[in-house]
């Protein structure tokens, strides 16, 4: 029997403006909230990112993995009632699922990328995430010609080993087709793997591919804080990092 695949969800909130003007203890009580029902409810399928001064529209990233579109529903159905809930605005929301790609064999090394059927993040201090569409005359291409192309593409991205991709197909269930997520933890090495990108065959094909959000991996309970203005207290950092990462990686 193939493997489930899982339901990926991006969800990008902005806190509203007035927030701010809280009071610490209430923005402290709110942040704990939120940051409960996080940590508390499906724990082993969620990440959050801080965008906090990197993207304008946004705050935060909430990163989801789930077995069905229903629990995606559930998860953020609790967070809009929270004391925090009516005030957060999602900015962006992209939808998607695992399934392996139509151009890698499917025999050999089953769970490299592009071939999962479940998310598995490598816990990359960074995540650049986009959603991407396809110009509609790149599905009348022959297959052979398309997977030319997209070998090209991969042994361009393997050149570049620190960077590793999380690639969802969001066809029929979303307005993307495509949402790609590249973790790492140096900026600069994800510049240059755009910037050789661009010059490959399949790169002529590409529709859109904005916007492009840039999200620190943080503690739920740090991101929240950071959103709401709060200080971030001092703490093991990568040890924090890692034990939400194996969570979601069902590690």
């Amino acid at each position: 029997m193939a493997e489930a695949r899982q339901v990926v969800k991006y969800t990008f909130l902005k806190v509203e403006p007035s927030v701010l003007g809280w009071p610490i203890d209430e923005r402290e009580a709110a942040a704990h909230g939120f940051t409960d029902l996080l940590e508390a409810g499906a724990t082993a399928s969620v990440l959050a990112y801080s965008t906090v001064g990197l993207r304008g529209d946004c705050d935060l990233l909430v990163w989801q993995a789930a077995d069905t579109v229903d629990a995606i529903q559930r998860a953020e159905s609790q967070w809009r009632g929270t004391r925090l809930g009516p005030y957060l605005r999602v900015a962006h929301s992209f939808l998607a699922m695992m399934r392996p790609s139509p151009y890698l064999g499917r025999h050999k090394h089953p769970d490299q990328e592009g071939r999962r059927t479940r998310l598995k993040p490598s816990g990359g201090r960074y995540l650049f995430v986009y959603p991407m569409v396809k110009k509609r005359i790149w599905y009348r291409l022959p297959y052979e010609r398309r997977k030319a192309m997209m070998l090209e593409h991969f042994a361009i991205g393997h050149r570049y080993p620190q960077v590793k991709i999380n690639t969802a197909y969001s066809f029929g269930l979303d307005d993307q087709e495509f949402v790609v997520a590249f973790e790492c933890d140096e900026p600069a090495a994800f510049l240059d793997l755009v910037m050789e990108l661009r010059e490959s065959q399949a790169s002529r094909y590409t529709e859109r591919e904005t916007p492009i959000f840039t999200c620190v991996l943080m503690a739920p309970s740090d991101a929240l804080q950071l959103a709401l203005g709060l200080n971030v207290p001092d703490r093991d950092e990568e040890r924090d990092l890692q034990q939400q990462v194996s969570l979601i990686a069902g590690g």
